[in-house]
């Protein structure tokens, strides 16, 4: 029996999300069938964590429909979480790439090839689109996609790798004061990326270094997996991306995003605000004890405390209940 050459694996994790995960598979599809690099060349997993939907029939059915033959449709008993998931299909993924996709995306036509080529490719990274420095990418491992907002617009993602300094700047809105906050380094760069995207030039093709970058639509190289290792799976959601980019990054591996390579995401679909805002307080408090001197930790609390009671005044001063009790909640895991 011939052997297939994976260039690219592609996995999503999927609960409860039947529709969103049907339209990612979609495009998906046609992105991999619009490129001879990828056709016949790539696999697709969905792991279904345990949807009460029908999601993993739902796309066995799509995917025989759409003649797209090299898939698994792995379905778990119980909600495993986003890491345990990715994992389980990493460990038998065979693509010389791998994609870690959200189940709430539409895959832009070109955007797999573009990535996949950059990866292939380091003409298109010779120089970086970088507020510190121009330097080369030597050892590319982890390129997301461009996430879009269903406008069209910008959705922010990334930044620098978690520290006191820059989740400081994050918890202290150091990075949204005008014009001034661009130049803070940030655990969330709510202006950094903008900045990144005005200073591209469409005739220069450069990626855009990052210290970290969203799990959204993360390209995997396998060397780095096979170097790094796997998601931590002690990280239920939110954060572990975070944590790898740690990882790569201590192991001399750069991280970046394509311009060009675009991905809509319809953001919170998959999780709610309030799932998003206490388990980013966790995986914090997780990296530092995992990755941080113990001395770190107890000011990383002081940080955190301050940054949820600023956002909790600011709330109910605005009559906004629900984000203001969530803010309180944030703060009693910090005790």
């Amino acid at each position: 029996m011939h052997m297939i050459d994976y260039k690219l694996s592609i996995i999503i994790v999927s609960y409860n999300t039947k529709t969103l995960t049907l339209q990612a598979l979609k495009s998906s599809v046609k992105a991999i069938n619009s490129t001879k690099i990828l056709q016949n060349r790539t696999e697709i997993f969905v792991v279904d964590n345990h949807s009460q939907d029908n999601s993993a029939q739902a796309c066995t059915d799509l995917l025989q429909k759409l003649h797209f033959p090299h898939y698994k449709i792995l379905a778990n008993r119980k909600n495993l979480g986003f890491a345990q998931a990715n994992n389980q299909a990493i460990k038998i993924a065979r693509g010389k790439y791998i994609l870690l996709l959200n189940s709430d995306v539409i895959v832009h036509k070109e955007s797999l090839k573009l990535l996949v080529t950059a990866m292939e490719n380091n003409e298109i990274a010779e120089r970086t689109a970088n507020l510190v420095s121009s330097q080369a990418f030597d050892k590319l491992g982890i390129l997301s996609a461009t996430l879009l907002n269903p406008d069209g617009s910008i959705q922010n993602q990334g930044g620098s790798l978690p520290s006191l300094g820059t989740i400081t700047a994050q918890m202290l809105f150091l990075d949204d004061i005008p014009f001034l906050g661009r130049f803070f380094p940030s655990t969330q760069h709510t202006g950094m990326s903008d900045f990144a995207f005005a200073t591209y030039d469409e005739n220069t093709p450069t990626l855009i270094s990052q210290g970290w970058v969203a799990g959204t639509a993360m390209l995997l190289r396998h060397e780095l997996i096979d170097n790094i290792g796997l998601l931590d799976g002690n990280i239920f959601m939110y954060g572990e991306d975070q944590e790898y980019c740690i990882r790569a990054r201590n192991h001399h591996w750069d991280v970046a995003i394509h311009p060009k390579a675009k991905i809509t995401h319809f953001g919170s679909a998959s999780s709610s605000s309030r799932n998003a805002i206490l388990g980013e307080f966790k995986g914090y408090l997780y990296i530092f004890k995992k990755h941080m001197p113990t001395w770190q930790l107890p000011i990383l609390k002081f940080v955190l405390y301050l940054g949820a009671l600023l956002r909790q005044i600011i709330y109910t001063l605005g009559g906004q209940k629900e984000p203001a009790a969530i803010y309180r909640e944030a703060k009693s895991l910090l005790k």
